[in-house]
């Protein structure tokens, strides 16, 4: 029994030591191989930082102080890297500008919507009590009628009128009967 017993000892050792020993060889490869990448951009940024700037020959006439401008331009948005996220930024701060300009419109909208609503009812209030006096107006007796207002139009009591006079009178009609 403690021969089987020292055999599965001896085996789980060895099989410890390889487990151990693999993950080794691994760490250092993948060490190795971290390192290697980080050499690779560094030299990159190097590169990039210290390429000359490579003009080629023109043809023409060139206004070099425009050029020397463009190229200092050039090297101060690579030097702070700025350029792009400033114009960026710059674009996102007028939206946002914009959207709220956009958004006070809609308030001062919704609030002039709400005085309307104010005013509404009291414009419907009038228009119903204006109704009112006509009713009662037709109230009065017959030969008072033509002084009341009423709903048919002037041209149909001038009408009336001279049918009944027998007298066919035409005038021309007034802002009062266009509808």
């Amino acid at each position: 029994m403690n021969f089987i017993f020292g055999i599965i000892v001896l085996a789980l050792f060895i099989i410890a030591v390889r487990v151990i020993w693999a993950t080794l060889l691994q760490t250092i490869a993948f060490s190795k191989a971290g390192i290697q990448v980080l050499r690779q951009r560094i030299a990159q940024r190097s590169a990039r930082s210290s390429a000359p700037v490579v003009m080629p020959c023109l043809p023409h006439n060139v206004d070099w102080e425009i050029m020397a401008d463009s190229v200092r331009r050039e090297i101060h948005q690579r030097n702070t890297g700025l350029g792009s996220k400033a114009d960026r930024l710059d674009a996102q701060l007028h939206a946002k500008l914009k959207t709220m300009d956009l958004i006070k419109a809609d308030i001062q909208i919704a609030k002039l919507e709400q005085e309307l609503q104010k005013v509404k009812p009291a414009i419907v209030i009038q228009e119903s009590n204006t109704g009112k006096k006509r009713r009662c107006s037709k109230q009065h007796p017959s030969g008072v009628e033509e002084d009341i207002p009423s709903k048919t139009p002037p041209q149909v009591h001038q009408l009336r009128a001279a049918l009944k006079a027998g007298i066919v009178q035409v005038e021309p009609a007034n802002e009062n009967s266009r509808h």
